[in-house]
């Protein structure tokens, strides 16, 4: 029961040192990540379009 009193202590102490974002820099992080979720959303649908151009070129083949 003490090593959970300490934990918790422990916790407690550690979530007064969290420093939180100002808006600026929140919404600037939240620009960074909806670019690259952006991104990556264009890159699969291409990689997509091209994979299942070809399995379906492939499939009439045979």
């Amino acid at each position: 029961m003490e090593k959970l009193k300490k934990f918790f202590g422990e916790v407690k102490s550690e979530a007064r040192k969290t420093t939180w974002p100002n808006r600026e820099e929140l919404l600037a992080s939240t620009g960074v990540v909806l670019f690259i979720l952006g991104v990556s959303a264009v890159y699969l649908f291409l990689v997509d379009l091209f994979f299942s151009g070809t399995l379906g070129a492939l499939l009439q083949r045979f």
